[in-house]
Order: structure tokens, then sequence, then C-alpha cells
């Protein structure tokens, strides 16, 4: 990762540039065999830590769509009882910020903002925007140790990164619909096609009773037109 003030050297670089490509192989490897969408943030999440060299992290995601609320879908290094209850409405808080402003924040550049200014002091963070075609999704948030301050390098490769991450969430999402919509479809088709062999079931019991009741009609005309015939 690189220290605040020292760039990368090109061996650093290379390797970061591995990592990249590494996560683009996770995220097609994640929608090709697609679970559900809480693996896949888990994943998506997972991937950005190894690549970003953090300890700890959230992916945040719009709740319900088309509001203004953030909500933790995935998480990691963060207690059970902060990830429950983390809810944040749209240009409130660290991540509410960088919703609202659609751009990255490294955190320590921002400490200044008076939105800011009264919270608790967190070092080390870095959190941007998840954005498809014009659209808010999310905000990815990142955290580091001590000493390990993210920098504007960081910042470029994570927002490259996001726009795979957006694209593999659109398509998860996109996934879990469609596989809900089959799920109904087949639930529909299981209820008709049973209801299809009761009619025929109930089909076959009236032509059944058809036939019987044809047999006996026959009997009695014939047993009719024997009483009509002449008298012996």
């Amino acid at each position: 990762m690189e220290r605040a003030g020292i760039p990368e050297s090109g061996e650093e670089r290379y390797i970061r540039k591995i990592k990249e490509l590494d996560m683009i192989w996770r995220l097609n490897e994640q929608i090709m065999s697609f679970r559900d969408m809480g693996s896949l943030l888990q994943s998506i999440l997972k991937g950005a830590l190894d690549v970003m060299e953090a300890t700890s992290g959230s992916l945040m995601l719009i709740d319900p769509p088309g509001s203004d609320t953030l909500v933790i879908k995935a998480a990691h290094g963060l207690r059970r009882d902060v990830v429950d209850k983390a809810r944040t409405r749209v240009g409130e808080g660290i991540a509410g910020l960088v919703a609202e402003r659609r751009e990255g924040m490294l955190l320590l550049d921002d400490l200044m903002d008076p939105r800011l200014r009264t919270r608790r002091k967190v070092s080390d963070a870095l959190s941007v925007p998840i954005i498809a075609e014009g659209e808010l999704l999310g905000v990815l948030n990142l955290n580091t140790k001590r000493g390990q301050a993210f920098g504007e390098f960081d910042l470029f490769l994570l927002n490259t990164l996001i726009k795979q991450i957006a694209t593999a969430i659109v398509r998860g999402e996109r996934l879990e619909e469609l596989r809900s919509k089959l799920s109904g479809i087949e639930e529909k088709e299981r209820v008709v096609v049973e209801e299809i062999k009761r009619l025929d079931r109930l089909l076959d019991e009236k032509r059944r009773e058809y036939q019987r009741l044809r047999q006996e009609h026959e009997r009695l005309l014939r047993e009719m037109q024997g009483l009509t015939g002449p008298v012996a």
C-alpha cells in the first residue's frame, strides 16, 4: 500500500495491478457461480479489502432502492451491533457525504468539512460511492492500520475498481430478480400441472360414468322394445 507521501515503486505498482486483475477475476467468478446477493456482496468486500490491504470495512447500499437511506449489507472487522444498527441518510456522516458528493473521499483530507468537525477523528479511512449508469447504489468504506494511510493512488485504484463492482452488483440484483421471477413461474407451473392432472383424473371418471350410463340406457331401451312387441 502506498504510504502517505511516499510513492510506490514500480514493483509495488506491478503487484497492485496483479491484485486489480485478481479482483476483476473474482467478480466474474462470483457472477458466473451466483448464489445470492449476500454472498456476492461479502465476496466483493473481501476482494476490496485484499486489494487495498485494508483491515476492516463495509459495503452499504441504498435500501430500499430509490430512498435516501444507506444500510450495511456486508462488513468485516466491525462489531455486530454496529453493523445491525448502522443506517445513514445521504448527506449525513462520512458515508452520507460520499453518497451526496458522488465522489471518493480520503477521510483525512476532508476533516475540515464542518459537518465532520464534531465527529470522532477516524484516521486512515477511504470511502467511495458505488454508481451505475448515473444511479447511486451505495458506498464502499475501507479502513486500514495507523501508519498506513491511503494515498491518492489508492483512491484512483479504488475508483477504477468501483466501476467493476457496480456492474457486478447490478448484475447480481438482476440475477436475483430473475431467479425470484423464475421461482414464482415454476411454482405457478407446478400448480397448473397439478390442476391438469386433477382435471385429467376427473375427465377419466366422467368418461367411465358416461360409458356406464350409455350401457344402462341401451339395456333399458332393449327392455322397453321387448315389452312393446306383439303379445304371443
